[in-house]
């Protein structure tokens, strides 16, 4: 079963695009403010609770996942809440 946004809450990363040209000045400064904002963003992204039939590339100690068919982090068929403790996942 493939998840979807009308029956699960997917959390979109946002990226940032190419600057048109402008000013120097300005580029820099916008070019910075919109990495802070894709930063803090990417953050919140890794931080949320996300419904995944898969495990994340790169987990993260203390990242909270709900893990549904296939993914099965505890192999015993769980679904539900689980959590990377640094090593492997535990259930909540």
């Amino acid at each position: 079963m493939a998840l979807n946004d009308k029956t699960n809450i997917l959390i979109q990363q946002y990226a940032r695009t190419q600057f048109p040209v402008l000013e120097d000045g300005i580029r820099v400064y916008i070019q910075d403010e919109l990495q802070r904002i894709e930063t803090a963003i990417r953050s919140l992204t890794e931080a949320a609770i996300q419904v995944t039939e898969s495990e994340p590339e790169n987990p993260i100690k203390g990242m909270v996942r709900y893990a549904v068919s296939p993914w099965d982090p505890l192999g015993s068929g769980f679904e539900g809440l689980v959590v990377y403790n640094g090593t492997s996942w535990v259930a909540v």
